[in-house]
């Protein structure tokens, strides 16, 4: 009888254990499911910003062409390229320059 009892013990706490055990492998692998959904979550939003800064160094490449600033330096600031021959030799810069000042401490 006292075997009987013990047999139907260990049954009791093996199908526990087995119960508790699935329980674990259920919560586990819904755990994983939701982490690799996360994953996939973030590397969509990388993708997409990496996409963003593409286009924004495409779009800042295209505002910083030579043209275009000469461009709207005109209809903006009304200036306008100088020629090569109205271009200053260092030496004239240079004469051309305010002397330099005599700094407070001497």
């Amino acid at each position: 009888m006292a075997k009987a009892q013990l047999r139907r013990t260990l049954h009791i706490i093996a199908a526990v254990l087995i119960v508790v055990l699935a329980i674990g492998l259920y919560k586990a692998k819904s755990d994983a499911a939701r982490t690799e959904a996360h994953v996939r979550a973030l590397e969509r939003e990388a993708s997409d910003t990496e996409a963003d800064m593409r286009r924004l160094r495409a779009e800042i490449a295209g505002l910083e062409t030579p043209e275009r600033v000469e461009a709207l330096a005109e209809e903006e600031l009304g200036m306008r390229v100088g020629s090569e021959g109205r271009a200053l030799p260092q030496a004239a810069i240079d004469d051309r320059l305010p002397a330099p000042r005599a700094s407070p401490d001497n």
